[in-house]
């Protein structure tokens, strides 16, 4: 699925109806729910290894890769979701009863990866950051 918006983000995790306190939202998706990007190719969630367990169990998952840097598996549920434990202890805030990655913690993860679609999405948090500082001293 491509150009999921706000909106999307939020039905398709409320139509997958995971245990709150078992992921977090990270990267694009949490960039588009905090106004950064207007769109997504997917949701990118990290879990607890007991939700891990419970959605390899219980979905028919997709490997996607292995990551050697963070020693985990990746794998997509219906092309659609993204998951595997690492950036599990990101920090985050709650949007609609939901945890989101912040976009300090965003901007450091960007930053870490620094692949050529992260340094767009490091462009597109500063540029933010500038047009918010811009409005505050208004």
């Amino acid at each position: 699925m491509e150009n999921i918006n706000k909106q999307q983000v939020m039905e398709i995790l409320n139509k997958y109806n995971f245990d709150k306190n078992e992921y977090v939202v990270i990267s694009g998706a949490s960039m588009v729910m905090h106004n950064i990007k207007d769109y997504t190719n997917d949701v990118d969630i990290s879990v607890s290894k007991k939700l891990y367990n419970e959605l390899l169990e219980n979905y028919n998952c997709e490997f996607e890769r292995y990551d050697e840097q963070d020693n985990v598996n990746i794998y997509f549920i219906d092309g659609i979701i993204n998951f595997s434990t690492n950036y599990f202890d990101v920090e985050y805030e709650i949007i609609d009863g939901i945890k989101f990655q912040t976009i300090d913690s965003i901007l450091e993860l960007k930053q870490k990866l620094n692949r050529e679609k992260d340094q767009l999405d490091i462009q597109k948090i500063i540029e933010k950051r500038e047009q918010s500082k811009e409005v505050t001293k208004k």
